[in-house]
């Protein structure tokens, strides 16, 4: 393992020198007072390791180590300190250990055996290339590895922090937003405790599966930090075009299987569920009439129409174009099966009729259609 050691204090310096020189497997690659010269040859020294003192003058190692984790993802930190106050800070950042000055040689061989158990599961044979998370959020939601494996969480609010997280996994989130989404109505020092706890939860469940430093913790936010297969990302970035053409239109139906989180009955998703919704309708509808005014007869065409009537059975606009397809198909015995059946469900479920231009719209097809020829 290359290590390399960053303190203020020269001589604390030697000292961790003298402390790790019995381990034969760590090679010290770079030791320094000033933490940006140890940034800057990050590339040259490539570590596996720092070992980084907390409070340094006016700098302070729990703010700089987030520059070290982007300059290399892979990287385990050990802080040392003076003080046991940080030591729920540097938890919050999944550091390896937490050393209290003076370090003890005996303490040392802890932080050394976590650091080989560590490397020891990175080096097993695992699915390192092409290893991502495979999520589906619409209808049901489910997180698997890359051989399809669902991961278990062992809590409800770990499933819905890593949610919460997944969705705006490009923005680190800040503490007191978490506790606002997810834990509503627990006391700033429950909440704390509870997203340290959950946080730990998700960590080594990722962790599992290959995946270090799996969510990053600095200035006081939180982001996620795996690589994933996200249906919600694959439908998001078509919905953003201002184009559609039908296999658009067919991608849009195959990823929507239903609405966000659908069953997980999160308060803050709703919003989001309804906006998802809302641009799938408006972009299928279009499409729709689009289709119809054209004429067409494609396939594509009445799959859009089945489907917008599985997820909206109540819209007028969605029954009146159905209406308006099976009249340019002239299918008179289709046409009225499904005006019967959209009437007998408004019946059932809203106590109310189809609305009179939808009436009136039927009655002019059904008649153009099944008038006999003079």
């Amino acid at each position: 393992m290359k290590v390399i050691l960053i303190d203020d204090e020269p001589i604390a310096l030697e000292l961790l020198k003298s402390l790790l020189s019995p381990y034969p497997d760590i090679e010290i690659v770079g030791a320094y007072t000033q933490p940006m010269v140890a940034l800057k040859k990050m590339k040259d020294t490539r570590p596996d390791v720092i070992f980084l003192d907390i409070e340094m003058g006016s700098i302070n190692g729990l703010e700089i180590v987030e520059y070290f984790i982007r300059e290399r993802n892979s990287i385990e930190v050990a802080f040392i300190t003076a003080y046991s106050k940080y030591a729920v800070d540097a938890f919050e950042i999944n550091a390896i250990d937490y050393l209290l000055k003076p370090i003890q040689q005996k303490r040392l061989d802890k932080t050394i055996k976590r650091l080989r158990d560590r490397f020891n599961q990175k080096e097993k044979p695992a699915e390192e290339i092409d290893n991502c998370l495979k999520v589906d959020c619409f209808d049901s939601f489910h997180v698997m590895d890359s051989k399809g494996r669902p991961l278990i969480w062992r809590t409800k609010k770990s499933k819905e922090l890593f949610a919460y997280l997944l969705v705006y996994k490009t923005t680190p989130i800040p503490k007191d937003v978490i506790t606002e989404r997810i834990f509503p109505d627990k006391s700033l020092e429950q909440a704390s405790t509870l997203i340290h706890t959950t946080i730990y939860q998700i960590r080594k469940n990722l962790e599992k599966l290959g995946f270090e430093n799996s969510i990053l913790y600095y200035n006081g936010k939180y982001q996620l930090n795996v690589p994933i297969d996200y249906d919600f990302d694959r439908l998001k970035d078509i919905l953003d075009c201002n184009h559609h053409d039908p296999q658009d239109i067919e991608e849009i139906i195959n990823l929507y299987k239903g609405d966000f989180l659908k069953y997980e009955g999160y308060h803050w998703a709703l919003g989001i569920q309804a906006d998802v919704k809302q641009s799938v309708l408006d972009i299928l509808i279009h499409f729709t009439n689009t289709q119809l005014e054209a004429n067409s007869r494609s396939f594509i065409l009445r799959r859009t129409l089945e489907f917008l009537y599985k997820i909206e059975p109540f819209d007028d606009n969605i029954a009146e174009n159905i209406i308006q397809y099976y009249a340019q198909q002239g299918n008179s015995n289709k046409l009225k099966q499904f005006f019967r059946n959209y009437a007998q469900e408004l019946q059932q479920e809203l106590n109310i009729k189809p609305k009179e231009s939808t009436i009136q719209l039927y009655k002019k097809h059904i008649e153009s259609i099944t008038k006999p020829l003079s």
